[in-house]
């Protein structure tokens, strides 16, 4: 009887397949919505960690400005800064950097200089490139690879050197190995001495893009900003992984000293980042899941419409199977197994439109989502439910006709 009633209920979506799709639409795009923001969610999720694990657990970020993150209730939630400076006029100078690396507990430390400019080369500029003065061990502390050439050394601290992301290299010299071009910056001439590898994401330190940016030596770089070498970060190496807690605390001290006693910087750890972006995503991911819930029991109120049309269009069906000896249990398992084909017909393309659509974000983008299995079994099995939950009050009406009464209207 399953197999029978199995048969009709995929005949009977064959019949009118357009409408069969409409009716499972908002199934459909339930589904995809849920994978899709889920896996996009989780993909982002393991490149940040990933990043901020190759920068290793004895580095410190240094950033200016502490804002404070609130919840619903006003309690304060967190204090971490990963977006970049929210404190009016907070800025870490020389005199910050100094601190840093005269701290005994500091084996290294690399500041990262945003420089007023915009590169031109042979009539041709980069708006989105980002012009960055640094030292020679940001390699290092990124451990990043160059691809091609090399990264400026302690020999070339003045002099007028620079090393490109790919994307620079590609849109603004036209070619992915620039090495010897000249650009310039603000009147300034530069030659190309390497090319940085390419970042598969966009970097966490206050969500630059590597890819876009243009690193000077620390000397020429403050030149071109007027004297100037303020860093929008500084990373440090701790001598002690095992006592950073330490360290972090301590260096506190000292830069609150240079800050005459204010606490307008803020000090991350690795995973100070993980969990902050964490919840972000988390919190954008439950806003995404919870509209396409809608979309899914907007979708199971859709079939509930349609079956209850197809009830009445099927009646003198309904009345010739009665007529035979079908029970009411049967009519009911008839029109419910109907409803969850349509059901798990709308999931399953669902699914495929979200695993073609996350292959095409992996094609163009530099994003990585991570299909979650387990996500995708759950929406199906929630498909089946709301099909089944609302195909009963259609299975239930059909199964109350009365034979006699059913055959009598499917002459008219």
């Amino acid at each position: 009887m399953i197999s029978d009633n199995l048969h009709m209920a995929i005949t009977s979506i064959r019949s009118s397949r357009l409408r069969s799709f409409l009716t499972s639409l908002g199934i459909i795009i339930g589904v995809f919505s849920v994978i899709t923001s889920i896996s996009l969610a989780d993909g982002v999720r393991h490149q940040v960690i990933s990043e901020t694990n190759k920068l290793g657990n004895d580095v410190l970020t240094v950033r200016p400005g502490r804002p404070v993150h609130y919840d619903k209730k006003g309690s304060v939630l967190s204090e971490v800064n990963i977006f970049g400076p929210a404190t009016t006029g907070a800025v870490l100078d020389e005199k910050d950097l100094a601190a840093i690396r005269d701290s005994e507990d500091i084996t290294q430390a690399v500041p990262l200089n945003l420089v007023s400019g915009v590169p031109l080369f042979n009539g041709k500029t980069m708006d989105e490139a980002i012009v960055i003065g640094t030292t020679p061990g940001l390699p290092t502390m990124l451990t990043q690879d160059i691809q091609f050439g090399k990264f400026f050394d302690s020999n070339e601290t003045d002099k007028n050197v620079a090393v490109v992301g790919a994307g620079v290299a590609e849109k603004l010299f036209g070619e992915n190995v620039p090495i010897g071009q000249i650009f310039t910056v603000r009147g300034k001439s530069f030659a190309v001495e390497g090319v940085i590898e390419r970042y598969k994401t966009v970097s966490v330190s206050q969500g630059i893009d590597f890819n876009n940016a243009i690193f000077l030596p620390y000397q020429p770089a403050k030149k071109i900003n007027s004297g100037v070498a303020n860093s929008f970060e500084i990373l440090a190496r701790v001598r002690h992984p095992d006592a950073i807690d330490k360290t972090e605390d301590s260096l506190r001290q000292s830069l609150k000293q240079s800050h005459g006693g204010q606490e307008d910087f803020t000090i991350l750890q690795a995973g100070d980042t993980q969990v902050v972006t964490g919840s972000v995503l988390d919190l954008v991911t439950t806003m995404v899941a919870g509209i396409a819930i809608i979309s899914m029991l907007v979708g199971g109120i859709g079939i509930m419409d349609i079956m209850l049309v197809s009830v009445s269009e099927r009646t003198r069906e309904i009345g010739i199977r009665k007529a035979v000896g079908a029970t009411d249990h049967q009519i009911r398992k008839q029109f419910l197994l109907e409803a969850a084909v349509l059901s798990i017909w709308g999931a399953f393309i669902g699914v495929v439109i979200s695993l073609l659509f996350n292959v095409f974000i992996r094609i163009v983008t530099n994003l990585q989502p991570v299909i979650p299995w387990k996500v995708v079994l759950l929406s199906m099995l929630a498909s089946i439910f709301l099909g089944v939950i609302f195909g009963t009050a259609p299975a239930i009406k059909a199964s109350r006709k009365d034979p006699i009464d059913a055959l009598r209207s499917g002459l008219y």
